[in-house]
């Protein structure tokens, strides 16, 4: 039996490497995808069709990853099944990132465009790593994240972490550094989150996120990659839904 990752590997390989000129329907994409059928590189940029900043997509892992060109922040996917044969790869806060058809057409649903924009490979790029970091770097970090936050919240708020592998660590201070903006976009939000006084950061077996009275827990697997810490959008979102009343 074929496996996922190897049927979802021959779903892209009809993408063309060069974009397509322009929209006109004498250089329809699903038609010179089949005509060319090259294979995209295993980590490649795309381009947006709308002319937009598009994204990389790192498919060297059992996960997939994309990162937006505009942003820092890492996407770890899960693929679904969806509609039409096309395969869905959702957000670890459950929304459709990218679409992929059968015959390797990619559909691109970014937070300016809900309805999608196609995407098509440009050239290839370097993978996605992790971080790396030290004991010091992630002392610094947890202090530079309680200044932060303090400003944020207009009080002190107590910031801890817990004991990781030294090959962890860098995910553990990336982990500070999404729980930071995924707070700040919380109260961007307007929510009520008076009764937030810590903030830790905590090693697990999987990526999670709890509330605990005052305290709010982001547990990370610190050796699971980028799919082993939540992202800030999900942090932002579970504070959004929950809310810390004083």
């Amino acid at each position: 039996m074929i496996s996922r990752r190897l049927l979802l590997l021959g779903m892209l390989s009809g993408l063309a490497i060069k974009p397509s000129v322009a929209w006109a329907g004498a250089d329809n994409p699903l038609r010179n995808r089949r005509q060319r059928r090259v294979e995209v590189p295993d980590v490649a940029q795309f381009h947006r069709q709308d002319g937009r900043r598009g994204f990389i997509l790192d498919r060297t892992g059992e996960v997939w990853l994309l990162k937006p060109l505009d942003e820092d922040e890492v996407l770890a996917l899960s693929a679904q099944r969806a509609p039409g044969g096309d395969t869905s790869f959702v957000s670890d806060w459950g929304d459709e990132v990218i679409r992929v058809s059968p015959i390797g057409a990619v559909t691109y649903y970014p937070e300016d465009q809900p309805n999608g924009v196609i995407a098509e490979a440009w050239e290839p790029a370097r993978p996605l790593r992790t971080p790396h970091a030290g004991v010091g770097d992630l002392r610094e970090r947890s202090t530079r994240a309680a200044v932060e936050l303090a400003e944020l919240f207009g009080r002190p708020i107590q910031v801890e972490y817990g004991a990781a592998p030294l090959d962890g660590l860098g995910i553990m201070v990336e982990a500070f550094d999404l729980t930071v903006k995924g707070i700040a976009r919380t109260l961007t939000g307007g929510a009520d989150l008076d009764g937030l006084q810590r903030v830790k950061i905590a090693p697990s077996d999987t990526a999670d996120i709890e509330i605990n009275g005052d305290l709010f827990i982001v547990w990370v697997n610190p050796l699971g990659g980028y799919a082993g810490r939540p992202s800030s959008m999900r942090i932002s979102r579970t504070l959004l839904a929950a809310s810390i009343p004083a």
